[in-house]
C-alpha cells in the first residue's frame, strides 16, 4: 500500500465546522474554555480504580523513558512508542479510557460502538440492526449519517448513560484540526472518526481505500504544544495516539471505495455519492458530548 504523496488542502467549509443534527446544519461557536465549564485542572487524577491503578505493575519496560506515566502503563506504551513526552510530562493529557475490542471481519465502526457501551451491545448486535437497516451487508459502515443513527439506538438501550449524563451525539461536517475541535477534545467529548490507517493503522493519505474507523477518547499536548489524540480501534489492542492534523487530513482525504483484498466477493453498501459525498465519510465524524467512561485520566 502506497501512500498519496500529496496533502489535501482543508474542505471548503473548513473555516467553520459544521453541526449536522438531521437534515439541518448548524454552525458551532467557539466558546472560551471558561465558558464552557471544562475541568481542566493539572495533576488530577479522575479515576475511580485509582488505587487498582497505583497497585497495577508495570508491565512495559521502557527503561525510564515516560515515566511520569508509570501508574498508567497504557499510556506510557502509547507515548513511548510515538516518542513523545519522553522525559517530561504533557502540558496537558484526558483520557476516558474504554475496553478495547478486537473486530471480527469488516465491523470496525460497528466495534467502536460496541467499545463505548462496553460491549452491550455487542458488535453482533450492532451488525444485525445495520443488516435489518440496509445499512450494511458485512459489517462495513460507509456513512456517517447511519452510524450516528446505530448510535443513537445504543442509548436508548442504555438509558441510565442518559439519565445520569445528558448524552448527545451529532454528525460534524468539517476540518477536524480545528480550534472548536480542540476544545471539545480538552472538555471531555469522544469522536468517531474514520480515516485511512496504514500498515500500523496511523492516519495516511489513501484515498479511502482501506477506510477504518477510531474511536477517539481523549488528547494530549507536549511541551512543544502538538495536539495528540487518544484513539481505540478494532484492529489492536493498544492504545495509539496520533497527531490530530495527521487524523484530519486522513479523514478529508476519503474519496472513494475499494474492494478489499480480504473480501473479492462479497458486496458492500455504499451511500448515495459513494464514501466522498455528502452522506459518506469524506470531512465527516462524530462528535459524542457528555458521555463519561468508568476511568477518566486528567493530568
Amino acid at each position: 500500500m502506497s501512500n498519496n504523496p500529496s496533502v489535501p488542502p482543508p474542505p471548503p467549509f473548513s473555516a467553520r465546522t459544521t453541526k449536522i443534527p438531521d437534515s439541518t446544519t448548524t454552525t458551532i461557536n467557539h466558546h472560551p474554555l471558561s465558558e464552557l465549564n471544562c475541568d481542566l485542572t493539572k495533576n488530577v487524577i479522575a479515576s475511580p480504580n485509582l488505587h487498582q491503578h497505583r497497585q497495577q505493575r508495570l508491565t512495559f519496560n521502557t527503561s525510564g523513558e515516560c515515566a511520569w506515566a508509570t501508574q498508567y502503563p497504557e499510556i506510557q506504551k502509547a507515548c513511548y512508542l510515538r516518542q513523545v513526552c519522553q522525559f517530561a510530562p504533557p502540558n496537558e493529557l484526558r483520557l476516558q479510557n474504554v475496553t478495547p475490542i478486537l473486530q471480527v471481519g469488516p465491523t470496525c465502526g460497528l466495534t467502536a460502538l460496541s467499545m463505548l457501551f462496553e460491549g452491550a451491545p455487542s458488535t453482533k448486535t450492532f451488525l444485525e440492526l445495520a443488516i435489518a437497516r440496509g445499512y450494511s451487508n458485512n459489517g462495513e459502515m460507509f456513512s456517517t449519517n447511519q452510524l450516528n443513527d446505530l448510535f443513537a439506538i445504543g442509548l436508548e438501550e442504555n438509558r441510565h448513560l442518559v439519565e445520569y449524563k445528558p448524552v448527545q451525539h451529532n454528525v460534524i461536517a468539517g476540518w477536524m484540526d480545528e480550534p472548536s475541535i480542540q476544545v471539545q477534545l480538552r472538555c471531555g467529548s469522544i469522536f468517531l472518526v474514520p480515516y485511512d490507517p496504514d500498515r500500523d493503522h496511523t492516519p495516511c493519505l489513501n484515498r479511502g481505500h482501506k477506510a477504518h474507523w477510531a474511536l477517539i477518547i481523549g488528547y494530549l499536548i507536549d511541551d512543544f504544544n502538538d495536539f495528540y489524540v487518544f484513539a481505540r480501534h478494532g484492529k489492536t489492542k493498544n492504545l495509539a495516539l496520533w497527531l490530530l492534523r495527521d487524523l484530519a487530513r486522513s479523514n478529508a482525504n476519503l474519496e472513494e471505495f475499494c474492494q478489499p483484498i480480504g473480501h473479492p466477493d462479497e458486496k458492500f453498501i455504499l451511500p448515495e455519492g459513494g464514501i466522498g459525498g455528502r452522506n459518506g465519510l469524506r470531512c465527516k465524524f462524530i462528535m459524542i458530548e457528555h458521555y463519561r467512561a468508568k476511568e477518566e485520566v486528567i493530568f
